[in-house]
């Protein structure tokens, strides 16, 4: 089961989109197919055999309605006096017992011809039997007469036994072969009835009406539900009365249908074989069965071929189904693997890949990836100028640096000869400008301390001190909290020598620099300003610009120089403002974000 799940997750999107398809499809057609075929065939089963039962009580019906007038007419002995009165005699004790005996024959003959068989075109003969005589003495057919039965077999006959036990009850017999009066002993059934004196109620004989099997058959129409659907008639002793072979009638019904159909009883049974459905009515009058025999086969066989068109158009529908699926899957993979081979193009490099214009989802995501790609593409540029840009950059500063160990060890000579010839003057600016060259030597990173920046600032400001005679004055007010933080170095010379250079050349009052730095805790920025009271400088009240600020020979590190290493390093918004003072003179702010050992880290 873990491998066949492995190998689905390894499918590809289109063989996952073209199965589930094929699942929500095939699932539903198969699960409605096969409710509806078994709906289909269990009602066709119960209809056909509910008409199968049908017919088999419509049958019976038919004979019991047949029958009841055959019961009344086994009563007209009883209600016609004359044969009443004939049946009581004793021939025996007459003077002339065959001449009385013939014309009483004749006088019954003819009460059967007028008063029964003009009444009923199913009875084929009857027979009164006096018991007395131990003779016919009226019968329907006076053509023949069997009298070596009607010595030897006939009373002793089963069904003249059961007459004679229900005492003038009616008796239906079940198929037999009527010998008395038949020279073929044709197969019969008959209505039995005992003649008790009403007085007496000794037993004077009995009356049989005979029906034959071909009369009986005109009770109903053969409606085969299927070809070789069979339609037997079973008597009370479950021997067949009808059948359509002919000499299955007589036999026992257990010969011809089977051991099974001992089980059948009640007034309606429906029995399923491995081959057949037998369907068993009884009648409520003569205790006959009618059964019908349907085979399965046959019973079934509209229905097989109903079910198997329906099966052939469900394949048809999920052939047509997964054929669909699978377009449908082509249609929604072709943009994707095109994406897909596309951005694997621009996972080897190529930003250049453009993208077709695609619709629905697959389109936001072509637009947006080839919205990203010109993002990348213009980013990429932007950063490279930028680097281009930082290169340059550093390249100035690292040209202004002084970093030859000999101008050092130079100075720090000619600062010793100017003390051993007591020079005090050149002594100290050798030492402010020693110290300068120190700082721009042992500081080869991009970062310093603030500390060391204003160290720096104050040694350059002694050297610029001497060079003007004292001609302005610097103030420091640093906060010493911030002295450990960093920041870029050579931040604040190019801004205090432009305050000197220009600020102060050509004023006939002493300059005042103030140099101060603080930390902004609610932007946790680093600021840091110079500020001058001289004749204000040539950007007085501009805003920051990119473009190169003025610059003096002696450093290479200008305005705008300031202005693009701080933008390179921290971002866009920091940077240097110049603005002028209400009372005369320039502010120059700068604004980087606070290094600390915190955020260094």
């Amino acid at each position: 089961m873990n491998r066949l799940k492995q190998k689905i997750l390894h499918w590809s999107l289109e063989k996952k989109l073209i199965a589930a398809f094929s699942c929500f499809i095939i699932v539903p057609l198969l699960l409605i197919g096969g409710i509806v075929s078994w709906v289909y065939v269990d009602n066709n089963r119960n209809t056909m055999l509910d008409a199968a039962i049908e017919n088999n009580r419509q049958i019976m019906n038919n004979i019991d309605t047949s029958l009841q007038p055959l019961l009344r007419l086994s009563m007209f002995p009883l209600q016609e006096s004359t044969i009443h009165q004939i049946m009581r005699k004793e021939y025996s004790k007459k003077p002339y017992p065959m001449l009385e005996r013939g014309r009483d024959f004749d006088t019954v003959n003819g009460l059967i011809l007028n008063g029964i068989m003009l009444y009923s075109d199913l009875i084929d003969s009857v027979i009164i039997y006096h018991e007395n005589d131990h003779a016919i003495i009226g019968r329907s057919n006076s053509q023949y007469l069997n009298v070596s039965y009607l010595d030897k077999e006939f009373i002793h006959e089963p069904f003249v036994r059961r007459i004679k036990e229900e005492h003038g009850g009616y008796v239906p017999i079940g198929i037999h072969q009527e010998r008395l009066l038949s020279p073929h002993g044709e197969p019969v059934v008959s209505i039995g009835r005992a003649i008790l004196d009403p007085y007496t109620k000794k037993d004077l004989g009995f009356i049989l009406l005979n029906i034959s099997v071909d009369k009986l058959k005109t009770l109903w129409r053969d409606s085969a539900i299927t070809e070789n659907t069979n339609f037997y008639l079973i008597d009370e002793d479950n021997r067949i009365i009808y059948s359509k072979d002919r000499n299955g009638i007589g036999q026992p019904a257990s010969k011809i249908l089977g051991e099974q159909f001992r089980e059948l009883s009640g007034e309606t049974v429906t029995h399923e074989k491995k081959d057949t459905y037998l369907i068993s009515s009884s009648s409520k009058l003569s205790n006959w069965k009618a059964v019908t025999v349907i085979p399965k086969h046959e019973l079934f066989s509209i229905v097989y071929l109903m079910v198997g068109i329906m099966a052939v158009s469900l394949i048809l529908l999920l052939v047509l189904s997964i054929l669909i699926s699978a377009q449908i899957a082509t249609m929604i993979m072709k943009p994707l693997s095109d994406l897909n081979s596309k951005m694997k193009l621009v996972s080897q490099g190529q930003l250049n890949v453009e993208f077709d214009k695609q619709y629905g989802e697959i389109g936001i995501i072509s637009n947006t990836v080839d919205n990203m790609l010109k993002e990348i593409r213009g980013l990429i540029g932007r950063i490279y100028r930028e680097e281009e840009e930082k290169r340059d950059l550093e390249m100035i500063a690292l040209q202004s640096q002084i970093r030859p160990h000999f101008i050092y060890n130079t100075l720090n000579v000619i600062k010793w000869m100017a003390k051993i010839q007591g020079a005090t003057g050149i002594e100290e600016a050798l030492h402010a400008f020693s110290s300068v060259i120190k700082f721009t030597v042992k500081t080869s990173g991009n970062y310093v301390t603030i500390a060391d920046e204003v160290e720096f600032i104050k040694n350059y400001t002694n050297i610029l001190d001497y060079r003007y005679m004292n001609k302005f004055e610097v103030t420091y007010d640093i906060d010493p909290g911030v002295l450990s933080y960093k920041t870029l170095k050579f931040l604040l010379q190019p801004l205090v020598e432009n305050a000197v250079f220009h600020g102060f050349t050509g004023i006939d009052y002493k300059g005042s620099l103030i140099i101060s730095i603080h930390e902004d805790k609610e932007q946790n920025e680093l600021v840091m300003q110079v500020s001058d009271n001289g004749r204000g400088f040539p950007e007085e009240g501009q805003e920051p610009r990119h473009e190169d600020g003025p610059r003096d020979p002696f450093n290479s590190i200008g305005i705008a120089n300031v202005r693009s290493r701080i933008e390179l390093h921290f971002g866009t918004e920091y940077g240097l403002w110049i603005t002028g003072r209400e009372q005369g003179g320039t502010v120059a702010t700068i604004r980087v974000p606070v290094i600390n050992e915190e955020t260094a880290g």
